[in-house]
């Protein structure tokens, strides 16, 4: 056989075999796909129709356009609870980071035999609805609540104090309360995987605590860091009921939805809110999962 002849049948077999596997992949993730579509992309496909529809009378008209995109960023309100939100998202996810990471730094070095209890003790508030864990903060933060009550009983102060609920600071409490465990189970993870004789090894080579914290322990734990981060920020961003029950009136995101859906029957206005709450945890997400491998995370 000529060298012209194998030159034509080579190309024709390599693509067979990339047909196969092809076919082979499709039948594999094909379920998985279709579920993918049914749950996922096709209720977000839904959401970004509907606002590109209009409302009258509570009926939806299809004149599409992207009016309601426009008064997303157009309107005070919106620009006002997108502000609020990332704001408090932010300052939670930074909260969060820096609680849980001496928690896990100790489940993880010195938990020893106990490292399982002191786990379940962490995931110990999972057990209770989270509607309730938030009412306790209510009775905890409230003006003759538990707080205010024992102040003013140690003569500490003579009336209630009022930024404790109903205001940004108790929306930034209750969310960095609420997800917490979140953060300290993706560090604790990471840390727990840091092989110990790098870090005996660095002691060894004469580095500090600070030294062996900086560049040992903390590069190799940046992977829970970041996964924890992505999961506190993201249910930060799309929080409904902490701002219902804690926010007092404070403009949020996922309140504004909800007004939309609900009182404001503005069907349309309230999935571009929701639209644009996905494009701006879905672009957050892509820029940091590079930095974490989540089959590593758990």
């Amino acid at each position: 056989m000529s060298s012209e002849s194998i030159g034509r049948i080579l190309p024709v077999h390599g693509a067979s075999e990339r047909f196969a596997k092809l076919r082979k992949l499709a039948v594999t993730a094909g379920p998985l796909v279709a579920l993918e579509l049914l749950f996922f992309i096709g209720p977000l496909a839904i959401m970004f129709m509907i606002a590109t529809m209009e409302m009258q009378s509570l009926v939806l008209i299809p004149n599409y356009g992207i009016d309601n995109f426009v008064s997303v960023f157009a309107e005070y309100v919106n620009r006002v609870a997108f502000t609020n939100t990332v704001t408090i998202a932010v300052s939670t996810t930074v909260t969060a980071a820096i609680v849980a990471y001496p928690i896990a730094y100790y489940i993880a070095r010195f938990g020893g035999a106990h490292k399982n209890q002191l786990l379940i003790l962490v995931m110990v508030p999972f057990w209770t609805n989270y509607i309730v864990r938030i009412y306790g903060w209510k009775i905890i933060l409230g003006s003759q609540g538990v707080v205010n009550s024992g102040l003013m009983a140690l003569g500490v102060i003579n009336e209630p104090i009022g930024w404790l609920i109903n205001t940004k600071f108790s929306l930034w409490l209750g969310l960095t309360y609420l997800w917490l465990p979140f953060m300290i189970l993706p560090l604790y993870s990471s840390l727990e995987k840091i092989d110990r004789s790098i870090i005996e090894a660095a002691y060894d080579l004469g580095a500090s605590r600070t030294s062996v914290f900086r560049h040992v322990i903390f590069p190799m734990s940046l992977s829970g860091l970041v996964g924890g981060s992505i999961f506190v920020f993201i249910f930060s961003m799309g929080a409904y009921i902490v701002p219902a029950m804690l926010g007092g009136g404070e403009l949020f995101v996922g309140t504004r939805i909800a007004y939309e859906f609900g009182i404001g029957g503005d069907w349309p206005m309230g999935a571009a809110i929701g639209s644009v709450l996905v494009l701006l945890v879905g672009g957050t997400l892509w820029a940091l999962i590079g930095y974490v491998d989540m089959e590593e995370m758990f």
